[in-house]
Protein backbone atom coordinates (compact mmCIF):
# COMPACT_ATOMS: atom_id res chain seq x y z
CA UNK A 1 0.00 0.00 0.00
CA UNK A 2 2.96 2.32 0.55
CA UNK A 3 3.84 1.93 -3.13
CA UNK A 4 0.28 2.90 -4.11
CA UNK A 5 0.41 5.97 -1.86
CA UNK A 6 3.66 7.07 -3.52
CA UNK A 7 2.27 6.47 -7.01
CA UNK A 8 -0.78 8.62 -6.22
CA UNK A 9 1.62 11.57 -5.99
CA UNK A 10 3.08 10.87 -9.47
CA UNK A 11 1.93 12.48 -12.74
CA UNK A 12 -1.57 11.34 -13.65
CA UNK A 13 -3.27 10.70 -16.97
CA UNK A 14 -6.88 9.69 -17.48
CA UNK A 15 -8.73 7.32 -19.76
CA UNK A 16 -12.04 9.09 -20.20
CA UNK A 17 -15.23 9.04 -22.24
CA UNK A 18 -14.90 12.81 -22.80
CA UNK A 19 -12.09 14.35 -24.89
CA UNK A 20 -11.29 17.05 -22.33
CA UNK A 21 -12.15 17.98 -18.76
CA UNK A 22 -15.39 19.90 -18.34
CA UNK A 23 -14.70 23.30 -16.81
CA UNK A 24 -16.50 24.31 -13.64
CA UNK A 25 -18.15 27.24 -15.40
CA UNK A 26 -19.38 25.23 -18.40
CA UNK A 27 -23.04 25.73 -19.23
CA UNK A 28 -23.54 22.04 -20.01
CA UNK A 29 -25.16 19.34 -17.94
CA UNK A 30 -22.13 17.28 -16.98
CA UNK A 31 -23.27 16.40 -13.46
CA UNK A 32 -26.71 15.36 -14.66
CA UNK A 33 -25.18 13.18 -17.38
CA UNK A 34 -22.63 11.73 -14.95
CA UNK A 35 -25.35 10.94 -12.40
CA UNK A 36 -27.51 9.34 -15.09
CA UNK A 37 -24.69 7.16 -16.40
CA UNK A 38 -23.45 6.11 -12.97
CA UNK A 39 -26.92 4.95 -11.99
CA UNK A 40 -27.43 2.68 -14.99
CA UNK A 41 -25.70 -0.63 -14.36
CA UNK A 42 -24.13 -1.06 -17.77
CA UNK A 43 -23.19 2.62 -18.16
CA UNK A 44 -24.40 2.35 -21.75
CA UNK A 45 -21.34 0.38 -22.80
CA UNK A 46 -18.72 2.40 -20.90
CA UNK A 47 -18.06 -0.39 -18.43
CA UNK A 48 -17.33 -2.78 -21.28
CA UNK A 49 -14.91 -0.29 -22.83
CA UNK A 50 -13.00 -0.02 -19.56
CA UNK A 51 -12.95 -3.81 -19.18
CA UNK A 52 -11.60 -4.23 -22.71
CA UNK A 53 -9.00 -1.52 -22.04
CA UNK A 54 -7.67 -3.45 -19.03
CA UNK A 55 -7.78 -6.77 -20.90
CA UNK A 56 -5.81 -5.29 -23.79
CA UNK A 57 -3.23 -3.87 -21.36
CA UNK A 58 -2.90 -7.39 -19.89
CA UNK A 59 -1.76 -8.61 -23.30
CA UNK A 60 1.37 -6.45 -22.98
CA UNK A 61 2.12 -6.35 -19.26
CA UNK A 62 2.02 -8.53 -16.20
CA UNK A 63 -0.39 -7.03 -13.67
CA UNK A 64 -1.29 -7.27 -10.00
CA UNK A 65 -4.64 -6.11 -8.74
CA UNK A 66 -5.70 -4.88 -5.32
CA UNK A 67 -9.24 -5.08 -4.08
CA UNK A 68 -9.57 -6.50 -0.57
CA UNK A 69 -6.06 -7.93 -0.92
CA UNK A 70 -3.46 -8.42 -3.65
CA UNK A 71 -4.00 -10.79 -6.54
CA UNK A 72 -1.10 -11.61 -8.84
CA UNK A 73 -1.76 -12.38 -12.50
CA UNK A 74 -5.58 -12.26 -12.41
CA UNK A 75 -7.48 -14.00 -15.17
CA UNK A 76 -9.70 -12.05 -17.58
CA UNK A 77 -12.73 -13.49 -15.78
CA UNK A 78 -11.43 -12.22 -12.45
CA UNK A 79 -10.89 -8.73 -13.90
CA UNK A 80 -14.45 -8.65 -15.25
CA UNK A 81 -15.79 -9.92 -11.92
CA UNK A 82 -13.92 -7.30 -9.92
CA UNK A 83 -15.04 -4.43 -12.16
CA UNK A 84 -18.64 -5.72 -12.02
CA UNK A 85 -18.39 -5.91 -8.22
CA UNK A 86 -17.06 -2.34 -7.94
CA UNK A 87 -19.94 -1.06 -10.07
CA UNK A 88 -22.70 -3.14 -8.46
CA UNK A 89 -21.69 -2.32 -4.88
CA UNK A 90 -21.26 1.40 -5.63
CA UNK A 91 -18.23 1.39 -3.39
CA UNK A 92 -14.48 0.81 -3.36
CA UNK A 93 -11.77 1.21 -5.92
CA UNK A 94 -9.80 -1.21 -8.01
CA UNK A 95 -6.04 -0.66 -8.11
CA UNK A 96 -3.90 -2.32 -10.77
CA UNK A 97 -0.11 -2.27 -10.62
CA UNK A 98 1.74 -2.54 -13.91
CA UNK A 99 5.50 -2.29 -13.41
CA UNK A 100 5.79 1.05 -11.56
CA UNK A 101 2.44 2.36 -12.83
CA UNK A 102 -0.90 2.47 -11.04
CA UNK A 103 -4.19 2.19 -12.89
CA UNK A 104 -7.10 3.13 -10.63
CA UNK A 105 -10.80 2.63 -11.30
CA UNK A 106 -13.57 3.71 -8.93
CA UNK A 107 -17.30 3.17 -8.96
CA UNK A 108 -18.04 6.90 -8.77
CA UNK A 109 -16.03 8.03 -11.78
CA UNK A 110 -16.50 7.63 -15.48
CA UNK A 111 -12.77 7.45 -16.08
CA UNK A 112 -9.68 5.51 -15.08
CA UNK A 113 -6.67 7.28 -13.60
CA UNK A 114 -3.19 6.19 -14.67
CA UNK A 115 -0.33 7.28 -12.41
CA UNK A 116 3.31 7.30 -13.41
CA UNK A 117 3.22 5.65 -16.85
CA UNK A 118 6.47 5.72 -18.79
CA UNK A 119 6.62 7.13 -22.30
CA UNK A 120 6.15 3.74 -23.96
CA UNK A 121 3.04 3.07 -21.86
CA UNK A 122 1.60 6.48 -22.69
CA UNK A 123 1.82 5.73 -26.40
CA UNK A 124 0.33 2.25 -26.02
CA UNK A 125 -2.40 3.32 -23.60
CA UNK A 126 -3.45 6.13 -25.90
CA UNK A 127 -3.73 3.67 -28.80
CA UNK A 128 -5.75 1.24 -26.69
CA UNK A 129 -8.04 4.05 -25.46
CA UNK A 130 -8.69 5.17 -29.04
CA UNK A 131 -9.45 1.58 -30.08
CA UNK A 132 -12.18 1.54 -27.40
CA UNK A 133 -13.69 4.92 -28.28
CA UNK A 134 -12.09 6.51 -25.21
CA UNK A 135 -9.73 9.43 -24.79
CA UNK A 136 -6.25 9.55 -23.26
CA UNK A 137 -5.37 12.85 -21.64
Amino acid sequence: MENIDKLLEAPCYVVDFLPKQVSKDANGHFYEVENYLLNHHEWYGLKDRFVRFVLKVMCYYSISIYQNGWMEEPTPEQIVGIIDSVIEKHSCDMNILIKNTLLQFGWDCLHMSVYNPDEEMCVLFEQIAISEGLFWR
